[in-house]
C-alpha cells in the first residue's frame, strides 16, 4: 500500500508542476494533501516528517501555496496549530474553468480582430489561422460544457450529502 501512495504522490506532483509551475517541493506538499488528506487537515509537523524537509522550505512552499490558492488551512478553536488541506474538485475545476473561458474570450477577440484586418491583405496564412482557431473554439466550448457539468455534478452530491 505505502509503494502505491508514494507512486501516486510522485505522478501527482509530476501533474501539479506541469499544471501550476511550482516547484518540485509544493507540488509534493500539494500531492500529500491531497492523497493523504483527511477531513481535519495535516498538520506542519506531520509534513515535515512526512518528506523530510526543513522547517524554512516547507514553510516557503506552503506560503506560496497558499497564495496561489491551491491549500488552505483550517484552525480549531483554542489551539494555534494549523491543518492543511487542499481545496477540493469544485474549488480546483472553477479555476479550471475560468482558464477555458479566458482563452476562449482571447480567442474571439483575437478573431475578430483577423476579421477586421484589410481584406485585401489576407493570405494563407490567416486562412489556415482562422480555421485553427474555429477548431480550438469547438474544442473550448466542449471543455466548457464538460467542466460546467461536472462542477455541477458535484455541487449536486454535495447537497446530498448534506441531506
Amino acid at each position: 500500500m505505502n509503494i502505491e501512495k508514494n507512486t501516486l504522490i510522485e505522478m501527482m506532483s509530476e501533474l501539479v508542476r506541469k499544471m501550476h509551475d511550482v516547484s518540485p517541493m509544493a507540488a509534493k506538499i500539494l500531492s500529500v494533501l491531497v492523497i493523504e488528506g483527511c477531513a481535519e487537515g495535516l498538520t506542519f509537523e506531520y509534513l515535515i516528517e512526512r518528506l523530510q524537509a526543513s522547517k524554512s522550505t516547507l514553510s516557503t512552499n506552503i506560503n506560496f501555496l497558499l497564495d496561489k490558492g491551491l491549500i488552505y488551512y483550517d484552525t480549531k478553536e483554542g489551539k494555534r496549530r494549523k491543518y492543511f488541506k487542499s481545496f477540493p474538485f469544485d474549488k480546483r475545476f472553477s479555476g479550471f474553468l475560468e482558464l477555458i473561458r479566458t482563452e476562449r474570450d482571447f480567442t474571439l477577440r483575437f478573431r475578430k480582430y483577423i476579421d477586421d484586418q484589410d481584406p485585401q491583405h489576407t493570405d494563407r496564412f490567416l486562412e489556415r489561422r482562422m480555421k485553427k482557431t474555429g477548431i480550438l473554439l469547438d474544442y473550448l466550448g466542449k471543455m466548457e460544457s464538460l467542466t460546467e457539468d461536472f462542477l455541477e455534478k458535484l455541487k449536486q452530491e454535495d447537497i446530498r450529502e448534506k441531506l
